[in-house]
């Protein structure tokens, strides 16, 4: 008998005790769950003649037109008034290099500093052109964290200046805390704040990440943004005129007075903590910027809550519809399909549209289904959601995102990303005892999963979220090399062109998928009392008021 039909057995048994406890009809809507269903929409979603669905080509309307049919089949009701489309404008912002620059002044000696090679400038969406003139301030990692007692703006005056910070944050951190503090966001608010007009940030010497030609090619594809219906960029940030990325082989450039060292910079670093002070030099910096329109949608299709009082509450499943498109070629192949990322969170997403369409009774609370666009470029779909929500009386309560949660093996037990920042981790917890599932901590915390995908964007908005991942739990409940597995295929796999079809998916396991997130929903968008962030929370004090 293959392991994973053996395990596959052991789980069934195990978890019937447990299982026969929930109504016979919602045990018969999960039995009913399809795994051939779940191939067959990833084989087409996942398709070379979707040519990786990037955004603002055919390939993406496809995908895009097939889930609309697909909601409209389903019975679904439109989620924006007439329509299961939203209108996600997007905006690509190019640098034009021969017209940026960026000068170093030390006194009387000047300094032009050569683009791509010493430093690079981010696009700047509120003007063709921006320019700074002001001098250096050095903030440490750029980190202003009261909850921890930390402060990097505390002895210095950065108004009317440009700060100078590394990547990163205080090491002692909570990793989803510490994650939050190293968003580009999370800083680039903060030195406005402080009053700074300008950013340079760097990345540490011998940081394992840091490869400069990779971040200067990135830069050449641009930047991708939002755009309100007044043509302004969503998170823009305009106050910051200009922000560059420094190349840390050149930094003596940028700390030749600093009493402080890069050595013992990165000595402090490692330790958690950090100085801050003025660099003695100016700089003069421009920014000369194209922007390119680039059309995109969110589809969208709700089931409306059968309590007149809570069917204006929402709970809000999302998988992302974009991938990578077309590129450059691996094995011969120049199609990233995104077969797991995230043709499988789409496949998944139907499953549990049907599963909810099977109810007697409809939820309490209206439920949306959304394929969100975007994901790839910055979880930009989702994020426009949340911003411009299309139900006007309504109220988002919960998110649970479904993108690429992998089942290579039997799902024996979950990572539930954002289950012990919110009260939705008790229904994740009633939903693993029903389903026989263990819950496990993240095995991977390096990898910051929690602010990167579209769960993210409603935790932003205060919204408390869920994202699942399978565990690597064996029957006898230890870890597994699955583990090992995962973290070939992220070093392999990942976001190339053998992201497609022809990869050992395990059908049945993906169903697990289904169950787990239609029973959390399920239960939050009728529980009378809707979710909350567990008290003295990080996030829900940061973000929810």
């Amino acid at each position: 008998m293959k392991k994973s039909t053996l395990l596959a057995i052991v789980w069934f048994v195990s978890a019937q005790s447990v299982f026969a406890q929930i109504n016979p009809k919602i045990q018969n809507i999960l039995n009913l769950v399809s795994p051939d269903a779940i191939k067959g929409n990833m084989t087409f979603l996942s398709d070379d003649l979707l040519a990786g669905r990037l955004p603002g080509t055919q390939g993406f309307d496809l995908a895009k037109k097939y889930m609309e049919a697909q909601f409209i089949s389903s019975g679904l009701k439109p989620a924006n008034g007439k329509s299961y489309i939203q209108e996600v404008p997007l905006a690509r912002a190019k640098v034009v290099v021969n017209e940026s620059s960026f000068i170093l002044v030390d006194g009387k000696k000047v300094t032009s500093l050569t683009y791509g090679k010493e430093f690079f400038e981010y696009p700047y969406f509120d003007a063709a052109q921006s320019a700074v003139e002001a001098p250096l301030v050095f903030v440490g990692f750029g980190v202003n964290a009261p909850e921890f007692k930390y402060n990097d703006y505390q002895n210095v005056d950065v108004k009317g200046k440009i700060v100078v910070y590394m990547n990163g944050a205080p090491n002692y951190l909570p990793d989803n805390e510490k994650a939050f503090y190293n968003t580009a966001d999370s800083k680039y608010k903060e030195a406005i704040k402080q009053g700074a007009i300008g950013i340079i940030t760097f990345i540490l010497p011998n940081d394992r990440k840091s490869n400069w030609d990779g971040l200067v090619n990135r830069n050449k594809n641009g930047t991708v943004k939002w755009v309100n219906a007044d043509q302004t960029a969503g998170n823009s940030y305009p106050e910051l005129k200009v922000v560059a990325q420094f190349n840390n082989e050149n930094l003596d450039l940028l700390f030749a007075h600093a009493k402080t060292s890069i050595t013992e910079l990165k000595e402090l670093a490692d330790q958690g903590k950090s100085k801050s002070f003025p660099l003695m030099l100016s700089a003069k910096m421009v920014v000369k910027t194209t922007i390119e329109k680039i059309p995109s949608a969110n589809v969208m299709g709700y089931i409306e809550g059968s309590d007149p009082k809570l069917k204006n509450e929402y709970v809000v499943y999302t998988a992302h519809l974009d991938h990578l498109g077309v590129g450059i070629p691996v094995k011969g192949d120049s199609i990233y399909n995104g077969a797991h990322d995230d043709a499988s969170g789409l496949a998944i997403l139907l499953q549990i549209v049907k599963a909810y369409q099977s109810l007697p009774l409809r939820p309490k609370r209206s439920i949306i289904f959304a394929g969100v666009t975007g994901e790839e470029m910055g979880l930009l779909g989702s994020d426009y959601f949340v911003n411009h929500f299309p139900m006007k009386d309504g109220k988002i309560v919960a998110n649970l995102a479904i993108d690429m949660p992998f089942f290579f093996h039997p799902v024996l037990d979950i990572v539930p990303y954002g289950a012990d920042h919110s009260s939705l981790g008790m229904q994740t917890k009633k939903a693993a005892d029903i389903l026989g599932l263990k819950i496990s901590p993240d095995p991977f915390p390096e990898q910051v999963v929690f602010i990167r995908s579209d769960h993210y964007s409603f935790i932003k908005k205060g919204i408390p979220a869920l994202f699942i991942k399978s565990g690597f739990m064996s029957a006898a409940g230890d870890p597994t090399d699955w583990s090992k597995a995962d973290v070939a295929w992220r070093s392999t796999t990942y976001h190339t062109p053998q992201d497609d079809m022809n990869q050992a998916f395990d059908f049945n396991a993906a169903t697990m998928h289904v169950k787990v997130n239609f029973l959390i929903g399920y239960m939050v968008a009728n529980d009378d009392t809707a979710p909350y962030w567990n008290k003295g929370d990080f996030f829900g004090n940061k973000l929810s008021k």
